[in-house]
């Protein structure tokens, strides 16, 4: 297995970054394989504790994966050296027949045919598809079909991820189809000559444009990891996270927003939002009131910055569609080559803006 390090993990150690990769491995397992040396960056053995820096290769030797249809309903065994284990990495369906579910592998035809509806731009070295929401990025617990699933079945197979979405959120993702394009790419994403703008619907009303600029770091709630608004002298490891926001309409406590990250940092634009402005992203489960956490606003904003808010109104008071979050990256535009790539509205966000009256 191959991956480039993104411009959100630089300096993060090799271990996080393969646990973010393989989620379906135990910590045990991980720090076997860097102990036997199945790990390598840039071609050279590492340690756990070692630093990546952004455009890295990392390549893992130890797994050998295999499909199997799991009747236990759990998912894709994967065999190697140290034993067999089950991940997620299979697609569960219901027969018409009997409610019992199975689990089988997509034909290449079939992931062929769904990658070439989401993509929206290509050329010899790069493409970007329209990421639909609830769609993953890359294989994690409880994944079991993702981007990465689907770009590898394009071309010959060399096709690499050079940044992320969240898996709830919409819109254009950038996929290199060469490694020195990933590398470019990559790079032009630390010089800021990679510029996204995405729209968002936010719970509160803002009346202004801003910038924010402060720092963030990886936290945990319980079991749940989640960023948080950190200061970087009590907090070595905090790292600089920079939003432009800009109000493009209200309607009622609800405000439909330009959101330009100049930074990349996991989570940043849904913890700026709820963190800082107290207008959380609409359907944000994880920073905002969402009625699946059964959290309030200021709950969320008290736990993320100690600070007390006013509570939003909620989603169903104004008949948004319920179980998705507001967030879409819609544009994206390569300063180097001048191209610009926007990424259609979903049917979600659609509603929405029909909502603020515009067309």
């Amino acid at each position: 297995m191959e991956y480039i390090v993104t411009i959100e993990e630089n300096d993060s150690r090799a271990d996080r970054v393969i646990r973010n990769i393989c989620r379906g491995f135990s910590y045990v397992f991980l720090q076997k394989i860097f102990r036997t040396h199945r790990v390598t960056i840039n071609g050279k053995k590492v340690k756990a504790s070692d630093r990546v820096r952004t455009g890295d290769v990392i390549k893992i030797f130890a797994p050998f994966i295999s499909g199997t249809r799991g009747g236990n309903g759990v998912g894709t065994t994967v065999t190697s050296d140290f034993g067999a284990r089950t991940v997620p990495g299979a697609i569960a369906t219901k027969s018409k027949e009997n409610s019992k579910s199975f689990f089988h592998h997509p034909s290449q035809e079939q992931l062929l045919a769904s990658l070439r509806e989401m993509i929206i731009f290509e050329n010899d070295d790069m493409l970007a598809i329209n990421k639909p929401n609830h769609l993953a990025v890359q294989m994690g617990t409880g994944v079991s079909i993702c981007v990465e699933t689907f770009i590898n079945t394009h071309g010959d197979g060399q096709c690499r991820l050079v940044h992320r979405l969240d898996r709830e959120t919409s819109g254009v993702l950038l996929v290199a189809k060469t490694q020195p394009m990933a590398r470019r790419l990559t790079q032009l994403f630390r010089e800021n000559k990679i510029h996204k703008t995405y729209l968002a619907v936010l719970e509160g009303v803002i009346k202004k444009s801003g910038i924010i600029d402060n720092f963030l770091e990886k936290s945990f709630l319980g079991n749940e990891e989640r960023m948080r608004i950190a200061t970087p002298r009590q907090n070595p490891g905090a790292r600089r996270a920079i939003t432009h926001y800009y109000p493009l309409q209200t309607a009622g406590k609800y405000t439909l927003a330009e959101l330009k990250p100049l930074t990349g940092r996991k989570h940043q634009l849904r913890l700026h939002c709820a963190g800082v402005l107290h207008a959380p992203i609409l359907g944000d489960a994880k920073y905002g009131k969402m009625a699946t956490k059964k959290r309030s606003v200021a709950a969320a904003a008290a736990m993320i910055t100690n600070e007390r808010v006013p509570e939003a109104a909620s989603a169903a008071s104004m008949d948004f569609p319920k179980g998705f979050l507001f967030l879409h990256a819609h544009e994206i535009f390569l300063e180097e080559w001048n191209i610009k790539i926007t990424a259609p509205l979903p049917q979600h966000m659609l509603q929405a803006i029909t909502f603020f009256g515009k067309r």
